[in-house]
């Protein structure tokens, strides 16, 4: 066993700090963690918590709410007195939960913006061919949309085609928070000869209108 200063940093929405915490613990490697969080209630402020834990065991657990009423659960020896405690009541009161209501407000807002936000597809069609099987892909692909619901439809003709001979149709997420969609049917070569027109077809909700596109504006690869 070896007497010793453990350094934690907290890095959370609300502060990051480092303390010093006198120890004693065997050699190796050990974790110290911690967990504060607050809430809102039809925008109004809620309780506060802390949690915290070392090497994976609960230790410490803290609620305290618009009241001023606090509940605290003691796992560890307690080592503070009671003027540090009421000390720590003040933080709580004075400094921790007015900057994490603070925070949570900002970071609420950030999200309506995001989640009311309208962001147009990007929409191309793409023509493969496999000269081995005789036969050409076509792809239609719609990316760099949100919200992620998005209408996505194969035509032949004018007519949409057949949904066993369509493949795709996953909705994937894109890095930055927009999603992305394709289809593709794959043509022989008796309907390559045939000569049909294909369409690929767009609606979403960041567009006033249908949007069409003629596979004739493919690109070939």
């Amino acid at each position: 066993m070896t007497k010793c200063n453990v350094i934690t940093r907290i890095v959370n929405s609300i502060l990051t700090y480092v303390y010093l915490r006198p120890c004693i613990f065997s050699q190796g490697l050990h974790v110290q963690q911690r967990l504060v969080g607050c809430e809102l209630l039809r925008d109004e402020p809620g309780r506060m918590m802390t949690l915290e834990a070392f090497n994976g065991e609960s230790g410490f657990e803290r609620h305290y709410n618009v009241q001023g009423d606090q509940h605290t659960d003691w796992k560890w020896p307690v080592i503070k007195s009671r003027a540090q405690l009421e000390y720590d009541a003040w933080l709580y009161a004075h400094f921790y939960r007015p900057l994490c209501i603070s925070q949570l407000r900002k970071y609420l807002k950030k999200e309506q913006k995001r989640v009311m936000a309208k962001v147009k597809p990007r929409v191309r069609v793409i023509k493969r061919y496999c000269r081995e099987a005789g036969v050409v892909q076509m792809t239609c692909l719609a990316t760099g949309f949100y919200p992620r619901h998005i209408n996505l439809t194969l035509l032949q003709d004018g007519q949409p085609v057949n949904e066993e001979r369509v493949t795709g149709g996953e909705l994937l997420p894109n890095p930055d928070g927009t999603y992305q969609m394709r289809k593709s049917v794959e043509l022989s070569a008796e309907e390559q000869r045939e000569r049909h027109t294909y369409t690929c077809t767009v609606t979403h909700l960041s567009l006033d209108n249908k949007l069409d596109l003629s596979i004739g504006m493919a690109m070939a690869i």
